[in-house]
């Protein structure tokens, strides 16, 4: 209680018992009694506390006299004494005596009666500082947090700057969406050396809740150091962490949260996530599958398995649940590309593009899926190749370089594009554009090498499947592609020497024993081509059980 509050105690005392003092004006234990509130008032308590009880002793009758006592035991914190005293003048009005009461109470750890004694006076009107810290501390103590930070912040503009103030409403602060005020109190906390597990813990969530995770990882790394068992805090430190590009410690802070019993669908996504970029494909695939077991109408969870089963180009996966996302009514600008490249790549070339022509897509330009660019007009122009509508494909390419796209496929899809219109110089110039552009690139001397042996110069598409096979040896299609320009050469040997190869680096393609089945039989080995028409049909080919039927039976 400040001085002005008991200032305004002995004023109303004095006015309530007026008429008493002027019947015992010549009352010697009134005046002494007098002078013991005198010296109260002078906070002089521990003398006034002695005439209080020489009155007492001496049979002074005046009920007031326990609460004047009771104020003196209370300065000097004699809290038992002062409880003692107050009890007996406690009354409905009068909240001096409740909040000191609840002050004494808080002081013997009487939680409960030292909130009901503070509220009480609170209610009466009553506000001193002392009064409302205990309040604060008590709000604290039983998560009442929005309470705990008013009465708190009301504490703090008389009660000094005490750490556990800073401690109780930073934590507080955090609870009742007040992360400023959280992150504010608990720096302070830690500027004055007193930090303990509870605020780094806090102070990182605080920093975390707002996505400023640059600020949240060094206090929640030191929770962790400390051996944290908050699953809030993992799980924030996994977000702190991935935000850092550190995914495979980030995947380890997410397990601790799920292993401290954070159990959401949405730590799966997160630690799918991280898995994810950290490389482990089929790892994330798991998190993702066990997000959607838990909450099936998540969309997050379904565009994240889009996500993997992109890199992993699992097309039908990728197709399937971007139409459960828009089933359940979700649309984001970018689906136009897992979906378009996935239809494509199934062949679905119609499909792919129907998909770019229903996009909402802004002034047409390259967006970015999976860390990778994606141009609107290539993709079109693809699509429009693919389809055999060359004209339309020409225009969308040429969009495209306009735009400022330079990527290896434009200049290969439009070399098919003007091979399609017999445009083939023009054809020729894209493709040696992109052999300049990209020399170590294996796909545009596949690619070259395939539009060459389309045209009929078998011996410059057998040069482009060298670069291509020298730059990457285990393309299979290569080999393949090379073995056919090889045969049409008729070098059927060396044709067969190449799939070959191509069959020991893709050994279940029918295709590849189907092909060296037909050139073992133009070179008389029927045995050897029969044992590969017979592997052709046991990896799905069933026409090639026409050549078994036609030339291999007893």
């Amino acid at each position: 209680m400040d001085s002005v509050s008991l200032r305004i105690v002995f004023v109303v005392f004095f006015l309530f018992h007026l008429p008493t003092v002027f019947a015992q004006t010549t009352n010697p234990s009134q005046i002494e009694f007098e002078s013991a509130i005198s010296l109260l008032e002078k906070g002089a308590y521990a003398e006034a506390l002695q005439k209080f009880d020489r009155l007492l002793y001496s049979g002074f009758t005046d009920k007031a006299i326990h609460k004047y006592r009771g104020i003196a035991k209370y300065k000097q914190k004699d809290f038992k004494g002062a409880v003692e005293d107050l009890d007996k003048v406690r009354s409905e009005n009068d909240p001096v005596v409740d909040a000191m009461l609840g002050v004494c109470k808080y002081e013997f750890q009487d939680w409960d009666a030292a909130r009901y004694f503070l509220e009480k006076a609170m209610r009466a009107g009553y506000k001193d500082g002392k009064s409302q810290l205990y309040l604060g501390y008590l709000y604290f103590r039983d998560k009442n947090y929005k309470e705990a930070v008013e009465q708190l912040t009301e504490a703090e503009k008389t009660e000094g700057k005490e750490t556990e103030l800073y401690i109780s409403r930073g934590i507080s602060a955090y609870y009742a969406d007040d992360a400023d005020l959280a992150i504010k109190d608990l720096e302070k906390v830690i500027q004055l050396g007193k930090a303990s597990l509870l605020v780094y813990e806090t102070l990182g969530l605080s920093y975390a809740k707002g996505n400023r995770y640059s600020k949240s990882l060094p206090y929640l790394k030191k929770a962790d150091s400390l051996s944290s068992e908050n699953k809030h805090v993992y799980f924030q430190f996994g977000n702190s962490l991935s935000d850092k590009k550190l995914f495979k410690e980030a995947v380890e802070a997410y397990t601790k949260a799920i292993a401290l019993g954070y159990t959401d669908a949405v730590i799966y996504i997160h630690r799918g996530k991280a898995q994810l970029k950290a490389g482990g494909v089929e790892e994330s695939l798991k998190d993702f599958d066990l997000a959607i077991k838990l909450q099936p109408q998540n969309v997050m969870a379904y565009r994240s398995r889009v996500s993997a089963n992109f890199i992993k180009q699992d097309w039908v996966r990728v197709v399937t649940d971007l139409a459960i996302v828009n089933a359940l009514g979700s649309y984001e600008p970018t689906d136009w590309i897992p979906a378009s490249v996935a239809k494509y790549e199934l062949k679905n070339y119609q499909g792919a593009l129907d998909e770019i022509n229903l996009a909402e897509i802004k002034d047409n330009v390259a967006t970015t899926f999976e860390g990778i660019q994606y141009s609107f007009n290539l993709q079109k122009g693809k699509c429009l190749v693919a389809l055999m509508k060359f004209g339309p494909a020409l225009s969308a390419l040429n969009q495209a370089e306009k735009e400022g796209e330079k990527a290896v496929d434009l200049y290969i899809e439009r070399a098919r594009a003007y091979v399609g219109m017999e445009q083939f110089e023009n054809a020729i110039t894209d493709l040696e554009k992109a052999q300049l552009s990209y020399p170590k690139n294996a796909k545009v001397f596949y690619n070259s090498a395939v539009i060459k042996e389309e045209l009929g110069d078998f011996g410059a598409a057998v040069l482009d499947y060298n670069k291509a096979i020298l730059l990457n040896p285990k393309d299979a299609l290569a080999y393949y592609g090379r073995s056919n320009s090889k045969a049409r050469k008729g070098d059927i040997r060396e044709a067969i020497t190449d799939l070959d190869e191509a069959i020991k680096i893709d050994p279940e393609n029918a295709t590849y024993y189907k092909v060296r089945a037909n050139f073992h039989y133009q070179m008389k080995n029927k045995d050897k081509a029969c044992f590969d028409w017979r592997k052709a049909v046991e990896y799905g080919d069933e026409k090639a059980r026409f050549s078994i039927n036609k030339y291999c039976a007893k």
